[in-house]
């Protein structure tokens, strides 16, 4: 299970980011679990990570790109899905020289008190080496 923490709001009911610690946490979880599933849980803050290799760059690339578009396909579906923030890291295995490109993805699936329209933002829109953060509000 990849949950972070529960919704946390401001004062002016913007959504407060997930405590750095909770997030490793949550990514300690998600390496331990083999269902290798993203979680949906309404209510709740969620990180996932999207990987895939392949013998070059290119072919890493377009493979976790196929991965992507299905994630983001079933999230976006999902009622009160909102993307927080969004990290890529890319590294090459020195023994057969295959890339890896990995999205490690922080969202969000409000409560549906709270739940707004879907996601503006495209499945690409934001995904940089470092975190690239969606300001929620």
């Amino acid at each position: 299970m990849a949950i972070v923490s529960t919704c946390a709001y401001d004062s002016r009911g913007r959504l407060v980011r997930p405590d750095t610690l909770d997030i490793g946490r949550a990514k300690i979880r998600l390496d331990l679990d083999t269902g290798e599933r993203a979680t949906f849980d309404r209510g709740h803050t969620h990180v996932f990570v999207v990987s895939d290799m392949g013998i070059t760059a290119e072919q890493a690339s377009e493979r976790v790109n196929t991965r992507l578009r299905r994630f983001f396909d079933r999230a976006e579906a999902v009622r009160g899905f909102r993307r927080i923030a969004t990290k890529r890291s890319q590294s090459k295995n020195r023994l057969n020289l295959n890339t890896t490109i990995s999205f490690e993805i922080l969202y969000v699936v409000e409560a549906d008190e709270r739940s707004r329209s879907r996601s503006p933002e495209s499945p690409s829109a934001g995904c940089r080496r470092r975190w690239s953060t969606v300001t929620p509000g």
